[in-house]
């Protein structure tokens, strides 16, 4: 789920009373994993708007239709883009306007579904938590680490315990950000839950997302054919404790002579799926550079190979983006 204002900027952590990480992160998704046991039945709607460098604004729309964590529909629609997942206790039914999922749309799902910058992955560590003051307000941050740097900082009120930033830091060498910060605002309480009912997310300085949410309304009389599957739509298996995929075999693309020549550079994102055998299918760019560099950058990504995502033991298939740089030095 979605919501906030955020401003950019380094944070200034203090160094004060120690406070245990671990607890920060777990009581974080305890009160804010919205969409799971202890959420009544609720219908809520949260306004989209992106916000581009030329001035202009394109509107959508996010909406979640709860009865519990087996039964759930949530609805994704932005421009002519248009994507419904019916949810049951094994994973989600997806039926959307494309065969791929759109770059603008894996950057709304990054910035909805927030629980996920909450669970430390394989080579992540967390750092020492510290407090600071922001407009009066008391926080407690901690670093998330991974061997070439800070990841991410995740800030959270010491009153509520509730998460209310996320920056990711980018230091000289690094490629760019396409999200700086993203920070949470107007938490309120559903059943024994907290939502936050803004959400602002920038790139560098710049405001890029802003997301409202405009209803929140109690369910009072099923309607079963809300979450019967949709037509044509494609199983993807889902659990509470989902391990991600972890790339085993990555194999560098080969910056092409003729692109090196002529000063071409860039950044080539793919959408793809990861198979239950760790090969990837589905491959397709959704934001491209050059041809040159686009087909170099796809020839290395078919070649590699993925500890499969799982639900225990059992290996799943789940959909991916990633994103390959060409840099001239």
């Amino acid at each position: 789920m979605l919501l906030a204002a955020l401003t950019s900027g380094a944070l200034c952590l203090g160094a004060e009373e120690k406070t245990n990480p671990e607890s920060l992160l777990a009581q974080a998704r305890k009160l804010q994993n919205v969409w799971s046991d202890g959420t009544p039945a609720v219908k809520v709607r949260t306004e989209i708007k992106i916000l581009y460098p030329d001035g202009k604004a394109a509107p959508g729309q996010y909406v979640v239709t709860w009865i519990s964590p087996s039964r759930w529909r949530d609805e994704l629609e932005f421009s002519d883009y248009k994507r419904v997942r019916v949810h049951d206790s094994k994973g989600f039914w997806q039926q959307s306007t494309l065969a791929y999922t759109p770059e603008i749309i894996v950057e709304l799902d990054s910035i909805l579904d927030f629980i996920r910058v909450l669970k430390i992955q394989p080579k992540e560590a967390l750092g020492e938590a510290k407090t600071r003051d922001k407009n009066g307000v008391q926080q407690k941050c901690a670093e998330v680490k991974r061997p070439v740097g800070t990841e991410r900082v995740l800030c959270f009120d010491e009153a509520s315990g509730g998460l209310l930033s996320v920056e990711y830091p980018r230091s000289a060498n690094q490629n760019p950000l396409e999200i700086s910060r993203v920070e949470f605002s107007s938490l309120n309480k559903l059943g024994d839950k907290l939502i936050p009912y803004q959400v602002h997310a920038f790139r560098d300085r710049a405001l890029f997302v802003v997301a409202e949410v405009k209803e929140v309304a109690p369910i009072t009389e099923d309607n079963p054919g809300l979450f019967a599957p949709p037509t044509n739509a494609e199983f993807w298996p889902t659990c509470d404790d989902i391990q991600s995929a972890v790339l085993v075999r990555p194999v560098q693309p080969i910056y092409p002579p003729g692109a090196r020549s002529n000063h071409e550079a860039g950044t080539v994102m793919f959408y793809g799926v990861i198979e239950a055998d760790g090969t990837i299918s589905h491959l397709r760019v959704i934001q491209g550079a050059t041809p040159s560099l686009d087909s170099a950058a796809a020839d290395a990504v078919r070649q590699w190979r993925y500890k499969p995502a799982s639900c225990g033991s059992t290996p799943i298939r789940v959909q991916y983006s990633v994103r390959l740089y060409f840099r001239l030095h």
